[in-house]
């Protein structure tokens, strides 16, 4: 296809879940040190993390302490403004709170912060009452099966709807070996569809979309 994302991105495909290097920046290599990336995928879906777990309390904040470190600070400002400029209705902790979600659930799942951002701009506008005709629920549209599937005890819950979201992008990315265009129209479209089909012209308008979300990124 003539729009590529991962030229777009600038990734290459390292870890064990295929996942975006990101810019290297010693804030980020600190955030990612102070996860442990578990080592088979389908465990890490299946294993109900406490600190996610926690992460679904409405309120609660496991990154407060990191946050006030300074150690998120460079990566939580752009999160933070994107997030803000594409729902001027949500209120400053809010979108805090989202963003922290983001920063925390990227470096866990070992996803870019960038791509998940950006789904979810195109999913719900960051929206965490968004459903969708067929049923799909809240930040990332998760169906209420695969939330399931994913452990999310909450999907209306914003922190705990993006960590799930997180879970299935990273299972995806690496599921489709680092071929965020499979990864992503498998997120949208399915991953039967994808793994019959492969990536369809029913599948670009979509990624269209989250590569000019992706813009306000990069």
């Amino acid at each position: 296809m003539a729009l590529s994302l991962l030229v777009l991105l600038n990734v290459t495909m390292t870890s064990a879940f295929a996942t975006a290097e990101l810019e290297t920046t010693t804030q980020l290599d600190e955030v990612l040190a102070l996860q442990q990336q578990p080592a088979d995928p389908v465990q890490m879906l299946a294993a109900r993390d406490d600190n996610q777990l926690a992460m679904a309390s409405p309120g609660s904040s496991p990154f407060d302490s990191t946050a006030q470190n300074g150690v998120y600070s460079p990566i939580m400002n752009v999160v933070a403004r994107y997030v803000a400029s594409h729902n001027r209705k949500l209120p400053a902790d809010e979108v805090m709170q989202i963003s922290q979600a983001i920063v925390y659930s990227s470096a866990q799942y070992r996803v870019d912060y960038r791509l998940l951002c950006s789904l979810i701009a195109v999913e719900s506008s960051f929206r965490r009452d968004a459903i969708s005709s067929a049923g799909a629920i809240g930040m990332g549209q998760l169906k209420p099966d695969t939330a399931k599937w994913l452990g999310v005890m909450d999907p209306f819950d914003p922190v705990d709807n993006i960590a799930g979201t997180a879970r299935f992008l990273a299972w995806l990315v690496q599921k489709y070996k680092g071929n965020l265009e499979s990864a992503l129209s498998a997120y949208f479209q399915g991953p039967g569809f994808v793994d019959r089909n492969g990536v369809t012209d029913i599948c670009m308008p979509y990624l269209v979309k989250i590569n000019n979300a992706l813009i306000g990124l990069i």
